[in-house]
């Protein structure tokens, strides 16, 4: 078979046996033939836009299944696909969709489909790391979000085909080396693996004109055939050099339904905008009402939760409502009680969708009418996306509402009445929306250009800002203001928002609570997204005894909360359950009416075994704590398992009973140590980790050496720089493995063995003695002597030497102690290094000005790629206890 046959027998296997688009085709055989994805994808609502990720993982599978077979191979496509989405609700459902994806490649069978398994095999001949191939599966799919707990699993392999799907804010930063809410030793690591190896989709790019713009001058800067690719994907943004629709695809049946699907466009006026416009959208909704659901679209969360209370009125009409303050929990009992509610299948049962921005972009709606609140073009487009989507119907309607007189306005005189958006975009939305002619279908909107912003240009990211920023090392006194780059200039800042969740037993002692939160703080799916501000400081302060849970730089905290001033971007605040915030299962009270109790979910989590909290008497677990203190053997989980049994919960019971690995639950009571008598909180976690849990090393019970790990991290380099393809790589993979050998060499100085707990009589350690804790130092950094060793033996190789300096986020550009502290008296130090050491280190060392000159030679982001693999085979063979 030819690549593309193979292609098209893989879509129809993970798509339900739909044939791709002569565009998908074209797409996959351009990759296949360059190695490099198009500057931009410009095709219609409806047209399999989120192909991309199976197009990605096809043709990664396809390189490695040729290079195994040793025939002639299509040209090497980056490994890391970067999905970069306007909304954390397109993060979400990219991440499942995705990752339905890497769970069909994880359960191929034998004989399902020959090219699925090839996919699959070939998938898992590039990972690195130690696997259990019975549930693990080859694709690595991670998210990067606000309001959620970071996954770093991305961070790990970086040979392994991997899919990541993150908001702008989050992957802009890190593309500049600042991630939000990143540690600092973390920055190149970061930086080089998203900005390397890798193609960033910037989906409805119309919305990130600057990010596109920044992240283009970023990829332009790394003089590598594996730099970074950024392509820019929309429904509605003009390219020159766009990838898009042909004459085929639109003689392409189903493909022509859906493009050309009738939308008629009904603009309804009204005088007071602020007084009426909540009664005519009601008023246009029951008006359209009568064949199937329709749906109703508006601004901010408040106007949904108003809208949604009229529709319901007296007669008790069934109302469904999603926004942002919606945790996936309830979402996921929403699709439960309304099987195809919110897919191209429908609800006839439902009469009403209520939603905000929340369904604008990535959802397959297939509604039959539509009412909206008058928005932006952008968002217009988008919301008339949902409508007939399919072409189904002869026609549907697309009824507006605005402010008479709103053609001819001007801007500047209607004030901030349209918040959240501006008087000007609405004003050129409804312009807009009047040069369509009445037609709202996609081929109609794909063809009328959207306003082009007002903003005057802005200074674009140039080499000595890169530059600047690629110093990560120590802090800056004055840095690069990186929303600036990443940002539109009109957005709102969109970070200054917290989570929210429930827990049950809040009640209990501030001690137990405390405990339980830190080792179980909530997981994706009990949270929802809401901005600071007056409504969250009314849901704050109708939910006592609440908490927040924060994290900083790695370390996670938590306290009681009362004050809604006291809560800062990014904390994730846990109300009791049962507080009474919501209005039909959202996160907002409308008026003065009591809201709808909120429930603890921490059973219900979909991408995972849950976990539990089950409240037991102190003295019931007390015998069992006394054979057991960590719980951690069979028998003291099979005495919890009846204890929890008695307690009521019994498919706990029988997981504490039956659970194959000990090391599957991870058990811990929390309780107050002076209250003996009083109650406490058994904590059961599935410990397959996603994001939540800290990614640590596995504790070893045997000695680690210096010798041995370095030699184990060499072998583990080698195994990278095979499943990347290093004649690829553009660097002598001897360079990259003598950095691995020689990483870690400075911890054979006495000062780093004292803190590992050795012996005088063993060798040099690499990792504390089993049962040793070390301590944190003094900020005495072993990767200064390991890169003076490294030069000693690898001829002063300067990559080599920067990258043992700085592949752990220090010496980058500096390091902060001359040669003498750095050798500190050690007598046992070979000459060649002392004289390294001097050179590199003393008062006229080199190593930054050497450093500085590699790095305008390979390009920060190509640097930190290299620092990345060496940090990587370090991390995996140190979580694997080597």
């Amino acid at each position: 078979m030819t690549v593309l046959e193979r292609f098209e027998q893989f879509f129809r296997v993970v798509n339900g046996g739909a044939m791709p688009y002569p565009w998908q085709r074209s797409l996959v055989d351009h990759v296949a033939r360059t190695g490099r994805w198009p500057e931009a994808i410009t095709a219609p609502t409806g047209s399999g836009k989120s192909s991309v990720v199976d197009i990605h993982v096809f043709l990664v599978a396809e390189h490695a299944r040729q290079a195994a077979a040793t025939v002639d191979r299509i040209a090497r496509p980056p490994r890391r696909l970067v999905l970069v989405a306007p909304r954390r609700v397109l993060v979400d459902d990219q991440f499942e969709r995705a990752t339905r994806l890497a769970a069909r490649l994880c359960n191929s069978v034998h004989g399902e489909d020959a090219v699925l398994e090839d996919v699959a095999a070939a998938l898992r001949g590039l990972v690195t790391m130690e696997q259990h191939e019975d549930h693990e599966s080859p694709l690595g799919v991670s998210r990067l979000r606000g309001g959620v707990l970071l996954d770093y699993s991305w961070r790990l392999d970086p040979a392994q085909c991997q899919v990541i799907c993150a908001t702008p804010q989050m992957w802009g930063s890190r593309l500049l080396l600042r991630g939000y809410r990143g540690s600092r030793r973390s920055r190149n690591l970061e930086a080089g693996l998203l900005g390397h190896d890798a193609v960033a989709i910037v989906d409805e790019a119309h919305l990130h004109e600057r990010l596109v713009e920044t992240a283009t001058r970023v990829a332009a800067a790394s003089p590598s055939a594996l730099g970074l690719q950024v392509l820019a994907m929309s429904a509605t943004r003009a390219a020159s050099s766009a990838h898009t629709l042909t004459p085929a695809d639109l003689a392409d049946g189903s493909l022509q339904q859906r493009v050309c699907a009738g939308k008629q466009i009904d603009r309804a006026e009204v005088e007071d905008w602020k007084r009426d416009a909540r009664a005519e959208i009601v008023t246009r909704a029951r008006d359209l009402h009568g064949d199937g659901t329709v749906g109703v679209f508006v601004n901010t969360v408040q106007r949904a939760l108003d809208v949604a209370a009229d529709l319901r009125g007296t007669d008790e009409r069934t109302v469904a409502l999603v926004c942002g303050r919606l945790r996936p929990a309830d979402l996921d009992r929403l699709r439960e009680q309304y099987v195809g509610l919110l897919d191209a299948r429908g609800n006839v049962d439902v009469d009403y969708l209520v939603t905000t921005q929340s369904l604008e972009v990535g959802v397959d709606l297939d509604l039959p009418a539509m009412v909206s609140e008058i928005a932006p073009s952008a968002a217009l487009a988008q919301r008339a996306g949902r409508l007939n989507r399919s072409g189904s119907r002869l026609t549907a309607t697309f009824s507006v509402v605005c402010p008479a007189g709103l053609l001819g306005a001007d801007p500047d005189e209607l004030g901030d009445m349209f918040k959240p958006y501006s008087a000007r975009d609405i004003v050129d939305g409804a312009r807009w929306l009047d040069s369509l002619g009445g037609d709202a279908a996609p081929r109609r909107i794909s063809a009328t250009p959207l306003p082009a912003p007002p903003d005057p240009p802005l200074p674009l990211l140039s080499h000595v800002d890169l530059q600047t920023l690629a110093m990560t090392g120590e802090v800056l006194g004055a840095d690069i203001d990186v929303p600036f780059y990443v940002e539109e200039p009109r957005d709102a800042p969109d970070d200054a928002r917290v989570s929210i969740g429930a827990r049950a037993h809040l009640d209990l002692g501030p001690m137990i609570v405390r405990q339980a939160l830190l080792v179980a703080p909530p997981r994706a799916h009990e949270l929802a997204s809401m901005r600071l501000g007056t409504a969250f400081k009314e849901v704050l302060v109708a939910s006592p005894g609440s908490w927040v849970v924060r994290t900083s730089d790695g370390v996670r905290t938590t306290e009681p909360i009362e004050d809604p001033e006291d809560a800062q971007p990014g904390d994730v605040i846990v109300v009791p359950a049962g507080s009474e915030i919501c209005t039909r299962g959202v996160i907002g009270l409308v008026g003065k009416h009591k809201g709808d109790p909120i429930d603890d979910v921490i059973d219900a989590r979909r991408d995972g075994a849950p976990d539990a909290m089950v409240r037991l008497a102190a003295d019931e677990v007390g015998e069992i704590l006394a054979d057991d203190p960590v719980l951690a053997g069979r028998a003291a989980r099979r005495a919890l398992a009846a204890v929890v049994a008695t307690a009521g919960n019994h498919d706990l019971a029988a997981r504490l009973r039956t659970h194959r690995y000990l090391s599957d639950l991870e058990v811990t009571w929390c309780h107050d140590p002076e209250s003996a008598d009083g109650d406490g909180l058994l904590v059961v976690l599935a410990t397959e980790h996603d994001g939540r849990l800290p990614i640590a090393a596995v504790s070893s019970t045997a000695l680690v050496t210096v010798d041995a790990h370095s030699l184990a991290v060499e072998a583990r380099m080698a195994a990278i720089l095979e499943a990347l393809d290093a004649a690829d790589l553009r660097v002598c993979g001897e360079q990259l493995l003598a950095a691995a050998l020689t990483h870690d060499e400075g911890k054979r100085h006495p000062r780093f063995q004292r803190r590992m707990g050795a012996l005088p009589d063993e060798p040099p350690l690499a990792k504390p003695r089993p049962g040793h804790v070390a301590d944190r130092g003094d900020g005495w950094r072993h990767e200064q002597l390991s890169a003076a060793v490294a030069a000693a033996q690898c001829h002063a190789d300067p990559l080599v030497v920067s990258v043992v300096a700085a592949h752990h986020g220090h010496g980058r550009t500096l390091f902060n102690r001359d040669e003498r502290e750095v050798l500190d008296d050690w007598s046992g130090c070979e000459d060649a290094v002392v004289l390294e050491l001097q050179r590199l280190f003393g008062a006229y060392g080199r190593y930054e000005l050497e450093r500085s000159r590699l790095q305008r030679e390979l390009g920060v982001h190509r640097l930190a790629f290299l620092e990345a693999l060496l940090r990587c085979a370090d991390i995996q063979v140190s979580r694997e206890g080597g």
